[in-house]
Order: C-alpha cells, then structure tokens, then sequence
C-alpha cells in the first residue's frame, strides 16, 4: 500500500487543519475498485499491482462503505460523507512525536428520514504518523514473505520474538523461572512431535512416559466439521501406533509446525489430550485447563480459521503488512524537515486484525489468551506477538506504540501478573497496580461479550481465570460471584438489554444451563459487574439470622462469617464521610484496620485451616443449595422505558421527581404485569456527607451595607473568611439492588438491577419498604 497523490497533497501536505476527504464515491473508489480475493495458488502480476498501489487512507474508507453502508454508493447527494483532521500530539519527555489523522462521517444538513445516509453508521478511522527512524526495527520485503508459513519466509521473526523474550525480559515466564524442573506442571496427556515430519505422532501419558522438555499449546476453532479426536475406543491405539499425519486437521499439522520450528518436542491440543465423549476424564481435566495454559512454553493461536480446516497460514502482499511510508515534499510545522520519513499506521490494527477475529470472540478462548505466558497469533495477514512485556506485530516488530497499546497493554499487564506462582510471596496486585476486584471487572465484561456454543459451559470457560483470582483475594467463590460483598455483586447488569428471555430458563440444548437467576453467568450478553458501594456501607441486607448473606459451597465452611467475627467490631460502623473507594484508599484504611484489630496476616493460613482437606481447590466450587437467604425490604415499583426501549427507570411511590436507573435482564413484556409491576429489594446503600462552609459573623464591606440581603449573600468570601466558616454536612444517599419476581413459597427469580445515587433522606425511606421480609434468592 501507499499514500496517493490526492491524500498526500490534500491531507498531510493542507495548509488547513481540516476539510472534506473526496467528493463522489467513483472518486474514493478509483482504480481500487476491485475485489482481490485470496488465491490458493498465489496472486497475479496484476493483484499484486493493484494491492500495491492502493492507499492506505482511501483504501480503508472504501472498505467501511462497502461493508456497512454500501447504499452510499448511489447517494449523489450525500458526498462528501467523510472530513479529515489533521493536528500533532504534545510531545512529552521521551515520547515520539505523532502526527494524527481522522476521518469522520457527516451527515448533510437536511437528509430525509429514509435516506441511505440517514441509516449509514460508517465508524471514525484514524491513523497514527510516527517518526520512521524512531520506530525501528521495521520490516523488509523480503524478510516478509509471500506467506506466514515459517517454512516459506524462514520463521526469522518468530525465532527472534521468542529469543528475545527468553534472554531480556526479566519478567516473562516468571513461573518456569520459579520452578525447578523436576516440579515443573507438566499436562495429563501430550503429542511428541519429535519425531519426522510426516511419520505418525504418538499421544503420551505423562504420568508412565518421561517428558524431555517444554510444550506448545493450541488456541483454534473447533467449528462444525467432524475431525479425528481422542476417544475410550482409539486411546490405545493413538498410544501405541500414533496418529498418522493425514488424520491431523489442517489447524493441527500447521500447529505442530509452528512447534517443531521453535524446536519444542511436545504439543497439547485439546480434543487430542483430553478424552471426548468422556464425562469423568472431562471433569478431572476441564479443572486443570489454567495450568496448562499458564505452564505452556508459547502458545500457538489459529486467528483466522473459523472451524478446524482453515489452517494457521495465509497467503499474503507483503506490501500491505509493511507500514506505508511518507516522505514530505517541503518543511512544515506539523513534519518539520522534509528529509524526515514518517510511517503511516493505522490506530486500530491490534483490535481490527486481531482482537476482532473469529478465534477471539469465542469465549473458551479468553481464557487461554489471558493464561498462556506469551502468544505466537497467526491471523489474516500477518503474525502477531504477546508476552508480559511485549505487545507486537509483523509491522510493528519492535512492538506497539503507546497511543496504539490502549487494548494490548492492561491485557500484556494482567497476563504477566496472573503468571505468578502460587507459592510465590509476590503478590498478584502490586502496590501501584489496580486492585483485582477491578481487572475481575473488566475480565467479566470482555468474557461476556464473547460467544459460546454450548451455554453450559458459560462458568467452566472462565474458572481458570477466577480460580487464580480466587486465591489472590482469598475470597470463596461460587457461580460467577464472589463470597464477600455479596450484596454488592449480585447488583450486576446487562450492558444491552436485547434478549426475550432469559437463557437459562429456556429448554434449547445450547442455551439451557443449571445456573440460578442470581448469576451472571445465567444470561449471555455483556455483563458490567458493579463497584463495591463501600467497605463501610450504610445499609445492607443480611440472611436469615441477620448476619452478611453469602452462597453455600460444598466442602466449604462459613469463612466469611469466621473472619467477620474476628476481625468486625460488633457496633455499626460510622456513616461514610466524604471517602474514596479508590484501591489506593482502601489499601490505606486496611493498614488502618490492622492497627485497630491485630495483623491479619494469618488469615490465608485461617482460610486453609478451614477448608476440608478432601476439597481439589482446581476443581470448579458447586453449590449446596441454588438459593441465597435474604432479609431486606421488599418494595414493588413501575417499569418505564424511553420511546427506543433502550433506557429504563424505577418509578416508587413517593419518588416521582427522582430517577432510579433500571437494567431489566431480559426485555419487558409491557403486557405483562410481572415485568411491568417488578418487586425490588435495596441491597447495599452509603451514606455521603457533602460539607458545606456557612460564613457567620462576618461584617459586610461599608460600601455594600444596607442593600439587598438575598444579593449580598452570593458575594465572594475570602480565604481568610473560609478558614474560619462553620462547616455544615449534607448528607445523601447511593445504592443498588435488585428487580424480582415471585417464585412461590417466599422465593423470588432475579429479572434484573438497579442504582440511585444523591438521594434525599426522604427518598431513600421510601424506597425502603415499611416490614422486613425473610426470602429466598433462586
């Protein structure tokens, strides 16, 4: 790819910050027109003149308009439908200079309501210029290749990734470096794949064949297509004789190639390791899949293939992977000297090549991505690179750009922090991290935006990433959610409210699932896990016996409560004056706690003592009982939606001139009373004091005594005046809670959630229903 003349000279080269980008569709498209598809037998003269003459900016915008508004096309009326901005960021200390390009849809200023741009949601594209000289080392032609098969362009990048990860990054593969060898975690099963290419390989028992050093792991699409995998019939057989090389799927034998050219001798694939159609060899492995993961010396990801015969490897135009250049013709502000090169990068490549493929919107595989130590991504047309310390890409193999690394980078972070060992006294939050209760947010909300094919598998497919969670906070954990602060966690809501009903009440084989209501993992969808409201709260509900509500585990002893009663004064806690919740602030006040209530540091050690020895902490916690004690005040209220449906609100008796944010699970039927007329209950509210300074005794300046009083009141105190102002508190009120529906005999279903925040006294009593009621939560 390139720049062509018209963006060169009417973009980088304007004396203007902006303008208009092309003025007909037959303008943007140009000699670019043309729909070049992947050849298997490689690309003509003429394909490869094509690709290498389209550019970068016109290229990308006709792509859009192509693929989501392709009416735009025959729109006359409509051009020009993009403008450009073009401005440089601050340069900082060290940081490079940049120069940022945008392209914006506009819609004209009359349109009729059904016209093709009125419905056009074309998105912002926007392009970083970097410094080339500062950017190095970049890519060659040559070194690229026709192809991301290691054995076509001689597998130098990969190699050099890897090498470079292994001698200069101290804080890569923190568990193999912790661990001597001989305790190293090494998988039930393994293919050795040390043998020839082509003979037969042979799946392994580890625990009776010796394993000579590290294994690959396989990230990929099973898709619908029927492939050779591990069953009771053929597992002596595959042990004995092997599998021969003809029976690997297309995903597996470029896999195994990937492995065998970074000089690994084992591999673990799924469906080959661990025996399908096999409930109990399912259940010990599925409880394990973390350590796998976490324990792979590279992890081998198929990006592109949406089933198992798509393979790794992809022809490609070595032209469009390297980074267009841009030389300009004359100084100016924006380059200064015109002998300096610039690269022309899109902003969004990790997330559009990568992020956005079809591997990655698979929910199984979030978990592998944010396990596995480091990642070798083989995608559409280039390969991409992850570690702990390194985000990069065949364009960029030095790694990404700070303005560039906004989605690569707390993923990079957290992976390197979720590879500490277990018996490591490093603890997975640092000081300066985010605490973990906000990256278990975040890890919900991408996990949820994923898809699965079997809604059974909704909470197994995101156990390996709790578990390691689990035993940072040392907080029990059952069905998605956590055991302290419960009150607050099951405040959770949909980000859309889109679907008819709710998954795990219908009967499909893949949407049923034995999850209660309360769970986030009983909807599909993305989720948003609330902040806790406080760790001094105002007001919560409590169960049965007016202690903290949590779920029943089984194996599991009240560990809360044990703790709760050693370390919680038994009198109410102050109301919340004006304080952050911040994780820097709560760190500070659980120093404050351990010098009002004794060191806690023995409390892991408490945990343990109290969990039966006979628990497998890998293996996923079950519930005795799906339902959750409760005694709060049960109020009803009136569902009411906007005119899109897209926003809704608690409407409570007595709160009319106050909004109550409402998030049903599942779209209201407004025909029916249950969604319409939902019961609630308030789970967990603050208090929070405003201080106010009120001026008393202050002489009013001799040239403003005698006028209007309500006037004079709004002039401005000095600093002195305010020293010594008498403070006065107002207090409000924030909280969240739950929407209900009755399930016969004192027990209700969650249909969704809601939050209030700077309500009144009075408010905040009405929204307390007048009697106590003891329920049960399904």
């Amino acid at each position: 790819m390139k720049l062509c003349e018209y963006c060169a000279e009417n973009v980088l080269q304007s004396k203007s910050s902006w303008d208009y980008h092309r003025r007909s569709w037959e303008s943007l498209s140009g000699e670019w027109d043309i729909d070049v598809p992947s050849h298997p037998h490689g690309r003509t003269e003429t394909t490869k003149k094509k690709e290498k003459d389209r550019c970068v900016f016109c290229w990308t915008l006709q792509q859009d308009i192509e693929k989501l508004s392709p009416l735009l096309k025959h729109e006359k009326n409509a051009w020009p439908i993009y403008r450009w901005n073009i401005r440089s960021l601050a340069k900082i200390r060290e940081s490079l200079e940049i120069v940022v390009v945008t392209f914006r849809y506009v819609r004209p200023i009359s349109e009729s309501r059904n016209s093709a741009y009125t419905k056009a949601a074309l998105p912002t594209r926007t392009f970083f210029l970097f410094p080339e000289a500062e950017m190095q080392p970049l890519p060659k032609l040559e070194d690229l290749g026709p192809s991301t098969n290691p054995e076509d362009n001689g597998g130098h990048q990969i190699r050099a990734w890897v090498q470079n990860c292994d001698t200069t990054h101290d804080n890569c593969m923190k568990r193999r470096k912790l661990t001597p060898k001989s305790k190293r975690f090494i998988p039930t099963r393994l293919l050795d794949i040390s043998r020839e290419s082509g003979e037969p390989i042979r799946v392994i028992e580890t625990a009776t064949t010796s394993v000579q050093g590290p294994y690959c792991t396989l990230s990929h699409c099973w898709g619908l297509i029927e492939f050779q995998q591990l069953r009771d019939a053929n597992r002596e057989r595959f042990m004995k004789e092997g599998i021969p090389w003809h029976l690997f799927t297309k995903n597996f034998q470029d896999a195994i190639k990937v492995a065998r050219s970074l000089e690994v001798g084992y591999i673990w694939i799924d469906s080959l390791c661990i025996i399908q159609k096999s409930k109990a060899d399912w259940d010990k492995e599925a409880g394990r899949m973390h350590l796998v993961y976490r324990n792979s010396y590279c992890n081998i990801a198929v990006v592109d293939s949406k089933d198992s015969t798509g393979g790794a490897f992809r022809n490609r135009a070595p032209e469009n992977v390297r980074p267009v250049r841009y030389m300009p013709v004359r100084d100016s502000p924006l380059f200064g000297n015109k002998e300096k090169k610039w690269i022309v990068v899109p902003e969004d490549l990790w997330e559009r090549e990568l992020i956005q493929s079809f591997l990655y919107v698979r929910g199984w595989v979030f978990q592998e991505r944010m396990l596995a130590p480091r990642i070798l991504h083989f995608a559409e047309k280039q390969i991409f690179w992850d570690c702990p310390s390194l985000s990069a890409c065949e364009t960029l193999p030095g790694g990404l750009p700070q303005p560039m690394d906004r989605v690569a980078g707390p993923d990079r972070h957290w992976r390197g922090r979720l590879q500490v060992s277990e018996g490591s006294d490093e603890p997975l939050a640092g000081a300066i991290d985010q605490p973990m209760e906000s990256f278990w947010k975040t890890a919900v909300r991408k996990y949820t935006s994923c898809n699965l094919t079997n809604g059974s598998d909704k909470l197994i497919a995101m156990w390996g990433i709790a578990k390691l969670v689990r035993d940072a906070l040392g907080v029990e954990y059952a069905e998605g959610l956590w055991q302290a602060n419960l009150e607050d966690q099951l405040s959770w809501h949909v980000a859309e409210c889109r679907i008819l009903k709710r998954p795990s009440e219908c009967p499909e084989w893949n949407l049923t699932r034995d999850i209660p209501s309360w769970s986030w993992a009983s909807m599909d969808g993305e989720i948003v896990v609330p902040d806790r409201m406080s760790d001094k709260p105002h007001y919560r509900v409590t169960d049965h016996d007016g202690r903290p509500i949590q779920v029943n585990i089984k194996g599991r002893q009240n560990i809360t409560q044990a703790i709760a009663s050693r370390t919680v004064p038994k009198a109410p806690p102050a109301p919340l004056r004006v304080q952050s919740d911040s994780g820097a602030e709560i760190q500070r006040r659980n120093v404050q706690s351990r010098k009002e209530h004794g060191d806690l540091s023995g409390e892991k050690e408490f945990h343990k003592s109290v969990v039966p020895d006979k628990m497998n902490d890998d293996e996923e916690p079950k519930l005795v009982s799906q339902s959750i004690q409760i005694q709060g005040r049960v109020g009803r209220g009136k569902l009411e939606g906007n005119d899109a449906g897209d926003k809704w609100t608690l409407q409570v008796r007595g709160t009319a001139d106050f909004e109550i944010e409402a998030f049903p699970d599942t779209v209201p039927n407004l025909r029916n009373p249950v969604d319409v007329w939902p019961y609630y209950v308030v789970l967990s509210a603050k208090q929070v004091y405003i201080q106010q300074f009120v001026l008393s005794n202050v002489k009013e300046p001799q040239h403003i005594q005698g006028r209007n009083t309500d006037r004079d009141t709004h002039r401005l105190a000095s600093i002195d005046e305010l020293i010594e102002a008498e403070p006065e508190e107002e207090v409000d009120y924030a909280g969240h809670g739950i929407l209900l529906k009755p399930a016969g005999g004192n027990h209700f279903r969650r249909t969704g959630a809601f939050r209030f925040a700077h309500a009144s006294e009075r408010v905040f009593q009405m929204l307390q229903a007048p009697e106590n009621c003891k329920f049960w939560l399904d």
